[in-house]
C-alpha cells in the first residue's frame, strides 16, 4: 500500500511539475521566436535574413501569403528572387489566370524590357470610369510589381498562372483570342464580331461601374453578339479554344458567387497548379516551387470553407517526404502620401484585437519574421499554453495556418506603371 501511495504521489508530482513548464504565450515570449531584417538595394541583412535563407534551402515549395496592393511585398518578392533561383527554384506560382500568365511571360521577354512592355500593356487595356479604375491583370500594375516580376524571369523564374481570368482581363483576351485566327479565311468577320462582342460588353462594364446592374457576366453571357463571336472559332483551334473554356470558366465563378463558386475557384486553382507540376515532374523528380498569392489562400488548414494552396503543397511535400513552407503576412503600417504614417493595428482594431500579442513586435523601419512551427511544435509538446480567452481561437488559427508570420514595415505608396 505504501508503494501504491508513493507512487501515485510521483505521479502527481509529474503532472504537476509538467503543467508548471507550460508558459502562457504573452508578448514576451513571442520574442524569443522572432527575428528582424532590413532590405536595402535588394539585399537583405540580419538575423531574419538568415531566417528566410534558410528557409529557402531547406524546402521544396514556399507559399509567401501577401497583403495585395503592398509595395513592400513586391520589395521582398524582387530581393529572394536570386536566393530561390540559387537553391534551384525554376518555377513561380501566381494569382492569375493561365492565359494572364503566358502574357506576362511574353512582358517579360527579354526581362530587361519588362516594366515598359508592362506599362505599354497597362496604358492600353486598363479602363477608369468615375474614379474607378480596372486593370488587365491584378497585382502587376505597379512600378515595383514589374521590378519582381523583372527579378524572376531574370533569375529563370517559370511562370504558372494558377487563378481564373481576371475580371477585366476580357477586352486583351479577346485580342489574343482574335489573334489566334490571323491567317482564317473569315478573319475579317472574327474582328468584327470582336468589335461588336466588345461594344456590348463594354456597355455592361459601365452599367456595373454605375451601379445600374448586379454583375456585367450575368448579362454578357447571354449575349448574342458574345456567343456569335466565340462560335466563329474553329473547334480545331486549340489556343483559341482553351482560352474560350477559361473565359467561361471564370465567368461562372464570378456569377455564381454568392452560390459557393469559391469553392470551384479553388478547385481550378489546385488544378491548374497540379497540371503546372505534373509536366515540371517529367523533367525533374522534385520540382521547387515558389507561389506568391493572397493570405487566405497560403493557409495550411480550411480556409474560408476550402482546402487551398497552403493545404495542397503540405500534402505535396508530405507525399515527398520534403518540407512546404508558408508565410502569411501583416501590414501595420502605411506611409501615406503626405507622408504621415497610418497605424493599421489602430485603424483596424477589431480585425486585429486578438492578436495583440504580436502588436508590439512590429517595426516601421525593420523587417519582423516571427517563427509560427516553432512555436506549434511547443503547443504540441506542451511547453506553451495559449490564452484561454477568446483569443485562443484566433490564436490557434493562425499559429496552425503557417510556418512563419511576417509583419511588414511602413509599407509605402504604390507608383502605377502606365499612361
Amino acid at each position: 500500500m505504501k508503494n501504491i501511495i508513493t507512487t501515485l504521489l510521483l505521479i502527481m508530482c509529474l503532472s504537476m511539475s509538467a503543467q508548471k513548464v507550460a508558459k502562457q504565450l504573452d508578448t514576451e515570449l513571442l520574442k524569443t521566436y522572432t527575428n528582424y531584417f532590413t532590405i536595402e538595394n535588394t539585399k537583405l541583412s540580419g538575423e531574419g535574413a538568415e531566417v528566410l535563407k534558410d528557409i529557402i534551402r531547406t524546402s521544396q515549395f514556399v507559399v509567401y501569403g501577401e497583403i495585395h496592393g503592398s509595395r513592400q511585398t513586391s520589395i521582398i518578392n524582387e530581393a529572394l528572387m536570386p536566393l530561390l533561383a540559387d537553391s534551384g527554384f525554376k518555377y513561380f506560382a501566381i494569382e492569375v489566370g493561365p492565359h494572364s500568365a503566358e502574357k506576362l511571360t511574353v512582358l517579360s521577354t527579354p526581362a530587361n524590357k519588362t516594366t515598359a512592355q508592362l506599362k505599354a500593356f497597362n496604358s492600353a487595356y486598363t479602363v477608369s470610369q468615375g474614379g474607378d479604375t480596372a486593370v488587365p491583370i491584378p497585382f502587376f500594375d505597379n512600378v515595383s510589381d514589374a521590378k519582381f516580376l523583372q527579378a524572376a524571369r531574370s533569375n529563370g523564374m517559370h511562370l504558372w498562372g494558377l487563378d481564373q481570368e481576371f475580371y477585366f482581363s476580357t477586352f486583351y483576351l479577346m485580342d489574343e483570342l482574335t489573334k489566334t485566327a490571323k491567317n482564317n479565311a473569315n478573319y475579317q468577320d472574327i474582328v468584327q464580331l470582336q468589335n461588336k462582342a466588345k461594344a456590348i460588353m463594354f456597355k455592361h462594364f459601365i452599367g456595373e461601374f454605375k451601379k445600374e446592374n448586379e454583375g456585367a457576366y450575368s448579362l454578357i453571357i447571354k449575349e448574342p453578339a458574345v456567343t456569335n463571336y466565340f462560335n466563329a472559332f474553329d473547334t480545331s483551334n486549340k489556343k483559341a479554344q482553351a482560352i474560350i473554356k477559361d473565359l467561361k470558366i471564370s465567368w461562372d465563378i464570378y456569377i455564381h458567387w454568392r452560390n459557393d463558386s469559391h469553392a470551384d475557384r479553388i478547385s481550378y486553382m489546385r488544378d491548374n497548379f497540379m497540371k503546372n507540376y505534373k509536366k515540371a515532374l517529367k523533367t525533374e523528380e522534385q520540382p521547387k516551387v515558389y507561389t506568391k498569392i493572397g493570405s487566405l489562400h497560403a493557409r495550411k488548414i480550411l480556409s474560408n470553407g476550402a482546402y487551398d494552396i497552403g493545404e495542397l503543397v503540405e500534402y505535396l511535400a508530405n507525399e515527398n517526404g520534403t518540407k512546404a513552407t508558408t508565410i502569411g503576412s501583416w501590414i501595420p503600417y502605411e506611409v501615406s502620401e503626405d507622408g504621415s504614417i497610418i497605424n493599421y493595428f489602430e485603424k483596424y482594431k477589431r480585425s486585429y484585437k486578438r492578436y495583440k500579442l504580436f502588436m508590439p513586435l512590429a517595426k516601421q523601419d525593420q523587417w519582423t519574421i516571427i517563427n509560427l512551427k516553432a512555436i506549434r511544435a511547443a503547443i504540441e509538446n506542451k511547453a506553451i499554453a495559449l490564452p484561454k480567452d477568446g483569443s485562443y481561437h484566433k490564436l490557434r488559427q493562425l499559429i496552425y495556418a503557417y510556418d512563419y508570420q511576417l509583419i511588414i514595415p511602413a509599407d509605402l505608396p504604390t507608383i502605377p506603371n502606365r499612361s
